[in-house]
C-alpha cells in the first residue's frame, strides 16, 4: 500500500471531521433552550457547505485538467523551456474568461492555462495575460482550448 488506510483515517479524516462537524458547532449546545436545535442546524449547514464546496472544486479544477483533448505526458522536460510551456498549454483547458464576475465565480481557476504557464503571476493579472498568450498560441499553431464548464463535463 502507498498509504495505510487505518492510519489515514485516524490521523487525517477523523480529526478533520471531529473538528469541523463537532468542535466548531459545539459551543452552540451551550445556548439555553435552543442549543441542540442550533447545533443541528449548524451541522446541516456545515455539511451542505462542504458538499457544495467539493462539487464546485470538482467542476472547476478536475474538468479543465481531464478529457480526450487534454494531452498527458510520460516523460519530463526541463522547467521553463519551450517544451515545458507548450505542455502547460496543451495539458489544461480554460473556461469562459475576461469579466470580473465570471472570474470571481470561478475563483480565477478558469485561467488554468495561464496558471500553468505563469504559476507565480497574480490571479488578477490573468485577464491581461490571457489574450496575449492566446495570440502567441494562434501564431505558432499551439491549441489553446477554451470551453464551457458544462461542455467539459
Amino acid at each position: 500500500d502507498l498509504i495505510n488506510v487505518n492510519e489515514f483515517v485516524s490521523k487525517v479524516l477523523a480529526p478533520m471531521f471531529v473538528s469541523r462537524f463537532v468542535l466548531i458547532p459545539a459551543p452552540l449546545l451551550l445556548v439555553p433552550g435552543v442549543g441542540p436545535s442550533l447545533f443541528g442546524h449548524a451541522l446541516v449547514n456545515l455539511i451542505l457547505a462542504d458538499v457544495l464546496t467539493n462539487l464546485h472544486g470538482f467542476l472547476t479544477i478536475v474538468t479543465n485538467h481531464a478529457g480526450d483533448d487534454v494531452y498527458a505526458f510520460d516523460d519530463a522536460v526541463k522547467p521553463r523551456s519551450g517544451s515545458f510551456y507548450v505542455r502547460q498549454i496543451v495539458g489544461s483547458v480554460n473556461y469562459a474568461t475576461g469579466t470580473d464576475v465570471v472570474d470571481f465565480s470561478h475563483g480565477w481557476l478558469n485561467y488554468q492555462i495561464e496558471h500553468h504557464v505563469w504559476p507565480d503571476l497574480s490571479m488578477l493579472q490573468y485577464q491581461k495575460g490571457a489574450p496575449k498568450l492566446k495570440a502567441i498560441c494562434a501564431k505558432h499553431g499551439v491549441p489553446y482550448v477554451q470551453q464551457s464548464v458544462w461542455k467539459r463535463l
